[in-house]
């Protein structure tokens, strides 16, 4: 039995139109991080020109996908650059909230990923060990924090960069395709 950590935005929900905001929203929290000062991540989507949207829908291959690791026995969390309240909501909006055992927002943490601590902290608070830990992303950037951490990775293609300075334990057209 592992710990499955989900990347949440543009992982298992679509962004849609949202993601060129999104992805500048990212850009600062890693810059606010390695300045040393945090701020709601909210605050950073609107200073990037958005807002908080109200929903996201899943991705098709998500729910069944959670459901074949969760029959498989392994523990299933959520590890989001969004605040964890944003989080649970938009889950829940979704139907994909009763697969997880937790969600970590980094508001619960004070960093952002991929900060090398916020992985950590993750296990952590999860009473997990990076050795039989995994983190499950589309994004290059969180597969390289994670990767720096010790756990184990899973690129989704969601369309993104694919990682190209480490190389994922496992890629992924979709979801779906995940063993562990």
């Amino acid at each position: 039995m592992s710990l499955v950590l989900f990347d949440l935005n543009g992982t298992l929900l679509d962004p849609g139109k949202q993601l060129p905001v999104l992805q500048r929203a990212v850009q600062l929290a890693m810059a606010h991080t390695l300045a040393g000062d945090f701020r709601p991540f909210g605050e950073l989507l609107e200073a990037a020109g958005g807002e908080v949207p109200a929903e996201m829908p899943a991705y098709d291959d998500g729910a069944p996908a959670l459901r074949q690791l969760e029959k498989a026995g392994h523990r299933l969390a959520v590890l989001t650059n969004s605040e964890r309240a944003t989080a649970e909501r938009h889950l829940t909006g979704a139907g994909l909230d009763t697969f997880f055992e937790r969600v970590i927002g980094t508001d619960e943490i004070g960093a952002y990923k991929p900060e090398r601590g916020v992985y950590l902290r993750a296990l952590e608070l999860l009473g997990a060990d990076a050795s039989d830990a995994w983190l499950v992303a589309a994004h290059d950037w969180d597969l390289v924090g994670a990767h720096s951490a010790g756990l184990r990775t899973a690129f989704v293609d969601r369309g993104l960069p694919a990682p190209s300075t480490i190389t994922p334990d496992r890629s992924l057209a979709t979801l779906t395709e995940l063993t562990i």
